[in-house]
């Protein structure tokens, strides 16, 4: 039994490691975009507030322009070829 867990401890080890730096690089770009829209969201009420001459009102809206896109969670049309 002893020599099985041996045999089987690198493996083991390797997988671990993967899983977490691959959890990390999730979170880590989970975390950049949600610092990305807040940033590109900052800027657009920053400037519609400077700009006394515009009637255009920013609205709160659920999905970024990335979750739009192709490469995004929206519902843009995929090919499946």
């Amino acid at each position: 039994m002893l020599d099985i867990l041996k045999a089987l401890l690198p493996s083991i080890c390797v997988g671990l490691l993967f899983w977490y730096v691959f959890r990390n690089i999730v979170r880590a770009d989970r975390n950049e975009r949600e610092q990305v829209d807040k940033y590109y969201s900052e800027i657009d009420v920053s400037e519609v507030d400077d700009n006394p001459r515009t009637d255009v009102k920013m609205t709160a809206t659920k999905t970024s322009d990335y979750e739009k896109s192709e490469h995004g969670k929206g519902n843009a049309p995929r090919s499946h070829g």
